[in-house]
């Protein structure tokens, strides 16, 4: 897949036509997978290129002027990654600012997928809304499309457990703690990424070194504060551990930090990239009495994290 920012420069690399998506696909998750597969059937049937036609930010933080700022799921090389598990062919990301929300619906469907992007069929999902206040929609599509002369398909939402698939819903789960039911609707583990820096050392003191993490996207949405059983990625190989969000306020801390204890592993990695699979939410942030207390359900943790892993305590 290849990825494109500039719209003249994907217009020269596409000959014959194309099928494309456009949305934010904040999470690519389930319901954006099936979007993602049908788009690359369609293509491949006409013999057509694939095109997501995305944005590098979320919309609704420049339309809201930061009155309203979504903390993202995926920053768009996260998004850019499960979008090429998918073999589309590129993804254009388009800058989204102010002047390109004012583009009325019509407008952007001529001048960009139309006029540039060459197009041929469209697919969009369930609650596709765009163009200026939104008012794009199906049905305007589906008299564009005759306008236009290009494909127009629908793609149904994808339920769970009676509830539709949606980034919103997914936010809202890791916010309250239900980290299983958000994978679910992801259809993958949800990750926090970034480098190791220079902590506080507390966790040595307490005999559970912690690694604390400097996440490389400061947009991204951090789950609820609390003890999380995870998977970390480095380099090649998966371990296994805790991670802790919150302030410490055992210590009186006031930053929120995210900090995680690697069992089996007693390496210097400051510096270091870090990738984190939160599997299971496992208790609230508390504050304890003493370091003492704090350190026997420290241990309870670990023994639940075995436990979950399947280890001897």
């Amino acid at each position: 897949m290849q990825i494109v920012e500039n719209i003249n420069e994907l217009s020269e690399k596409i000959k014959g036509g194309t099928c494309v998506t456009v949305g934010t696909f904040d999470g690519v998750h389930r319901g954006h997978g099936e979007i993602l597969k049908y788009l690359k059937f369609v293509s491949e049937k006409n013999n057509l290129h694939s095109i997501v036609f995305t944005f590098g930010s979320h919309p609704r933080n420049i339309v809201s002027s930061g009155k309203e700022d979504v903390k993202i799921l995926t920053d768009i090389n996260e998004k850019a990654e499960l979008i090429s598990e998918y073999g589309i062919d590129f993804l254009f990301v388009q800058n989204f600012t102010t002047d390109f929300s004012s583009l009325s619906a019509e407008q952007f469907v001529e001048d960009f997928l139309v006029e540039k992007l060459k197009l041929k069929n469209l697919v969009i999902g369930h609650d596709h809304f765009f163009g200026k206040g939104r008012v794009g929609n199906f049905d305007l599509l589906n008299n564009l499309s005759n306008k236009f002369s290009f494909n127009l398909f629908q793609i149904a939402a994808v339920c769970n457990s009676g509830f539709d698939i949606s980034s919103t819903k997914i936010r809202k789960s890791l916010l309250s703690g239900d980290i299983a039911f958000a994978n679910e609707m992801l259809g993958y583990k949800y990750f926090l990424s970034g480098s190791v820096s220079k902590g506080y050392n507390l966790g040595n003191k307490l005999g559970f070194p912690t690694a604390n993490i400097e996440l490389s996207c400061k947009e991204k949405l951090i789950p609820v504060s609390g003890v999380y059983i995870v998977n970390v990625f480095y380099k090649s190989k998966v371990f296994q551990g805790l991670l802790n969000i919150g302030t410490r306020p055992t210590f009186n801390g006031q930053k929120m930090q995210v900090e995680v204890h690697l069992f089996d592993f007693n390496e210097n990695i400051y510096g270091e990239q870090l990738k984190i699979e939160l599997l299971l939410f496992l208790r609230s942030e508390k504050k304890f009495s003493s370091s003492e207390e704090l350190v026997m359900q420290i241990r309870k943790d670990r023994d639940s994290a075995f436990k979950y892993f399947g280890r001897t305590c």
